[in-house]
């Protein structure tokens, strides 16, 4: 890394940046740390995802989540049988 990149990077950590590869890559993420020959940063994204592909997994694994919940709840055994709730005892009298 140059003396002018070094600095350059210093200059931004803890910013958000976008950074520019020499094989064209372009990426987007949090400058965390630089040292004298690479510069780290936090990505926002992965390469191979974009957002709608998360908005697309998303509700049909909410779908399937909420109708498996549904049925195990009721297919489930219960515990003990249901009795009704009774009254308190009254406090006996001391003799």
């Amino acid at each position: 890394m140059s003396y002018h990149t070094y600095h350059l990077c210093r200059r931004y950590l803890g910013e958000s940046v976008y950074i520019d590869c020499h094989c064209g890559t372009r990426y987007h993420g949090v400058l965390k740390h630089v040292d004298d020959k690479k510069a780290y940063i936090l990505p926002y994204s992965t390469e191979g995802q974009d957002e709608s592909s998360d908005r697309f997994f998303f509700a049909p694994a909410l779908v399937g989540l909420t109708l498996g919940t549904i049925a195990g709840l009721a297919l489930a055994p219960r515990p003990y049988p249901i009795y009704p709730v009774y009254p308190p005892y009254p406090p006996y009298p001391y003799y």
